[in-house]
């Protein structure tokens, strides 16, 4: 046994000592267990230890823990005392042991601080203790955070404008706190059930901007050709977009731009599962919607939320014949994928021929960047002869 052992056994219990310091619950006398040497060993070891928890008991220390000694009879080595039980008798005894007081400190004015926002917070520090030995200052900062966005929920801005005087990469640095803080204390401030959690605040992200473009030169109602708008800017603007009567949504970035020219069709950069924003743009459940995406798992889960917010989206070219068609470039997907039942379920049955054919060949995906821009045109044109069709008739 070493002075690092006894360390170690009475540092094992430090997590405990602190959620009954937040829980105000009476844990001392604390005991820590304490081995004696083997009845073969020599009458050195036995007197090395005791020796050993002597100079780090209290009676030495001035703090740390008492000893109980005991008269051990031993054949070999006779009548000798041994410490049978070792006992911290109050916190401040632990904590200086353990070089902990500073940790205790600030993890009670942490659960102080955070009692403001609720009587009932203590249970809830005690489940979270690693937050609680956060550095005061950041408990402050989140606590501010959320106290502003109580008094000012979706505020539509982004999270360096807050104006609150935390570090400017506050946020990113410490989104789990927050996110943890606002789930418990102020789950009405989440006024998005989507995406990260800075967009479920309704606050700005540079996922908030969309990305779009005419594929109609023809069109002049629209000012730009090119440009990005958050989906409020574009909710706001339904004139600039009347003119168009089909919205093609791709959920990769080069595919969106070299999409071919389509008479009256606007094209959106989808931006994978940020798709969902499209939600909020109330103009497009008038315009007849298609959907790209890559031919995986992932891409329709993508779809199936997309068509949770707008019910008439259309997939395209994440069909069997497109696979077939580059089934000599499939590749196998490193990360895990998967698609919900209720996601699944919103698929059509097409759709789901190709959910059921990718987990059979688990790992198997075509991006779009694999699909060639000829086949690409003659699809789309495909479609939208179709689509002129279906509209010169109604």
């Amino acid at each position: 046994m070493t002075v690092g052992d006894l360390q170690n056994k009475a540092v094992r219990k430090l997590s405990g000592v602190l959620r009954a310091l937040i829980r105000e619950e009476t844990i001392f006398p604390l005991p820590i267990p304490v081995k004696k040497p083997k009845t073969t060993a020599p009458v050195s070891e036995w007197r090395k230890t005791n020796q050993l928890i002597r100079s780090q008991s209290k009676e030495v220390l001035g703090y740390g823990f008492t000893v109980e000694w005991a008269r051990v009879n031993s054949k070999r080595h006779g009548l000798n005392d041994f410490p049978t039980k070792l006992t911290f008798e109050c916190a401040d005894d632990y904590l200086k042991y353990v070089r902990a007081e500073g940790e205790a400190k600030t993890v009670v004015a942490n659960t102080r601080a955070i009692e403001q926002l609720s009587l009932h917070a203590r249970s809830w520090c005690a489940s979270h203790l690693a937050m609680m030995r956060k550095p005061s200052g950041t408990i402050q900062n989140a606590i501010m955070i959320l106290v502003h966005l109580k008094a000012e929920p979706n505020p539509g801005i982004y999270a360096r404008q807050l104006p609150v005087k935390v570090p400017t990469k506050f946020f990113e640095q410490e989104r789990g706190l927050l996110e943890a803080l606002f789930q418990e204390f102020a789950p009405e401030c989440l006024v998005n059930d989507a995406g990260g959690l800075e967009e479920r605040l309704g606050l700005m992200t540079k996922e908030s901007l969309i990305e779009f473009r005419t594929l109609d030169s023809n069109v002049q109602r629209l000012p730009f050709g090119h440009a990005m708008a958050t989906a409020r800017e574009l909710a706001e603007k339904a004139s600039y977009f009347e003119a168009f009567e089909t919205v093609i949504v791709v959920e990769n970035h080069v595919p969106f731009l070299i999409l071919p020219e389509l008479p009256r069709t606007l094209a959106i950069m989808g931006n994978g599962y940020a798709v969902r924003r499209l939600g909020d743009v109330p103009w497009l459940k008038e315009k007849r919607v298609l959907y790209w995406g890559d031919i995986d798992l992932s891409g329709f889960a993508i779809l199936a939320q997309f068509r949770a917010c707008l019910p008439h989206v259309e997939s395209l070219m994440m069909n069997l014949e497109t696979w077939k068609h580059f089934s000599s470039r499939t590749q196998k997907h490193e990360a895990a994928q998967s698609i919900s039942d209720r996601e699944f379920d919103s698929l059509n049955p097409g759709e789901r021929s190709m959910v059921e054919m990718l987990r059979e060949n688990s790992g198997l995906r075509l991006e779009q960047e694999h699909i060639d821009f000829e086949y690409i045109k003659v699809v789309f044109r495909s479609c939208f002869n179709l689509i002129g069709m279906t509209q010169g008739h109604r």
